[in-house]
């Protein structure tokens, strides 16, 4: 035995075991490093994202606050900044116009517009952000109300799973890029604060195009895909991380408003008064009768002028244009016969002085009005004939009224709203029924009640005298 050359042996073991112990060390804590940097910079991510999220639904539900030189609704978002240019206000300000009606935008994060400060991921860059069409404020979509849909579809990092629904998608998406991919150029002074330029391609990803997978970040149109998607050897192709907002977002805290489900009940309230209105001033003042409803399907439920009234029609939509009973009943209304028209908040419409700030919510939530009229109350030219027995309608088998007006509330579980001429997917009970009713006679029962579950239609009734009062769970009083 060679006791020498066995220490020596030892002493090598010994020695490369802690080489390797050692390189072994310094290799986790470059990993723990690597590790501790990259959740740090996903925490600065995350919370620049939440930011920019909660700072757009607040936009939508204070636009009517924001925007006090008209009347306005709640639910709309800023065009992104896509120039940066004096005429916005400079960089970070929402450009004026963004492309035409209901088409989609991208540009980056209007903060200026939003009155933050500039928001950047955890990679340094500043946030982008695209808007649906149906949601931006310029040039703003036909009908704003709860129903109205996002354009937007959104995937995780798999490239398939789709993080929207179809009756839920997003009204928009905010994207934090993430370091320079291949092709991409960010230099430029565009955009002085934040740095760099306005091409979205110099930010944004774009990977295995054209294709079936492809991913696409760039293109305002969408879907829209959340990092990071990476190659067979763990390089990124897509590394932009994004969060969204759907339409119950937006609406959900709309809701939460005091003021929101009182304003839609004013409207409510008010167009019943409208039509009790051109009761008193036809031809004869014992000629109560009152327009025609407009009919159920209309070839573009965006444009006021479809709503016209329909001679012989009993239940329907609010009729905007009431050429038809202007001429039975040789009303005084105005040419060109605009029911509702709009008008100047201080000024004196047809309706009723102050109409004007009622306009806009009925002109976005005139789907959701249905008017029904007695059979005695149809326009004529000679004197009303007070109600009897089977000639008015009445609410909860009480009373006899001359019309009743009825608002849509939210949208039911049961209930789809993708075809507006569809009665049941927007009242409940007998007044769907009743409206929907290919020949309604004009004496029919209608319903109120509280609202539930089942049941959310929020019913005025006009008495024989043209007075307005809402219906309760018991009927009209």
């Amino acid at each position: 035995m060679n006791l020498k050359s066995d220490q020596k042996g030892i002493a090598l073991l010994v020695f490369v075991t802690v080489l390797i112990t050692a390189a072994a060390a310094v290799t986790v804590k470059a990993l723990n490093s690597n590790n501790s940097s990259q959740i740090a910079r996903d925490k600065i991510t995350a919370a620049a994202l939440a930011q920019a999220k909660d700072a757009l639904i607040g936009y939508a539900i204070t636009y009517p606050d924001t925007h006090p030189t008209s009347p306005q609704v709640m639910g709309y978002l800023p065009c992104p900044d896509t120039a940066g240019t004096a005429e916005i206000g400079g960089e970070g300000g929402a450009t004026g116009n963004c492309g035409t009606m209901n088409t989609n935008s991208i540009g980056r994060l209007p903060w200026k517009t939003l009155n933050i400060t500039p928001l950047r991921g955890g990679d340094g860059e500043c946030l982008w952000y695209a808007v649906a069409g149906t949601y931006k404020n310029n040039p703003k979509t036909g009908l704003m109300n709860w129903d109205t849909g996002g354009q937007l579809q959104v995937y995780a990092a798999n490239g398939t799973s789709a993080l929207t629904s179809t009756d839920n998608q997003a009204v928009a998406v905010i994207f934090a890029p993430g370091p320079v991919t291949p092709g991409q150029s960010r230099t430029g002074t565009a955009a002085p604060m934040c740095g760099g330029n306005y091409t979205v391609s110099n930010y944004l990803d774009r990977s295995n195009c054209p294709g079936a997978s492809c991913r696409d970040n760039t293109s305002a149109s969408g879907p829209f895909y959340t990092g990071p998607i990476l190659d067979s050897t763990g390089n990124p192709l897509l590394n932009d991380r994004l969060a969204f907002i759907t339409q119950q977002d937006i609406w959900n805290a709309i809701k939460r408003r005091q003021d929101f489900l009182g304003t839609l009940d004013t409207m409510t309230r008010r167009t019943a008064e409208c039509i009790a209105k051109f009761g008193t001033t036809n031809n004869d003042p014992a000629n109560k009768s009152m327009p025609w409803p407009a009919a159920l399907a209309l070839s573009d439920y965006t444009d006021n002028t479809r709503y016209n009234d329909v001679d012989g029609l009993l239940a329907g939509r609010v009729p905007y244009k009431v050429n038809t009973a202007r001429g039975q009943t040789g009303n005084t209304i105005p040419s060109l016969y605009y029911l509702l028209k709009d008008d100047n908040p201080s000024g004196s419409a047809y309706c009723a002085s102050g109409w004007g700030n009622v306009y806009p919510w009925w002109d976005n939530w005139k789907d959701h009005l249905f008017y029904a009229i007695s059979e005695r109350y149809r326009p004529s030219s000679s004197p009303t004939t007070a109600c009897s027995s089977g000639h008015c309608v009445n609410v909860n088998s009480g009373g006899n009224y001359a019309a009743v007006v009825i608002f849509a509330g939210e949208r039911l579980a049961s209930q789809i709203r993708t075809d507006k001429s569809i009665v049941s997917a927007y009242l409940e009970g007998r007044n769907a029924a009743n409206v929907g009713s290919a020949h309604p006679n004009g004496h029919e029962n209608y319903q109120s009640e509280d609202a539930s579950s089942t049941f959310n239609d929020i019913v005025y009734c006009i008495r024989e005298d043209l007075s307005v009062v809402k219906g309760t769970a018991t009927g009209c009083p």
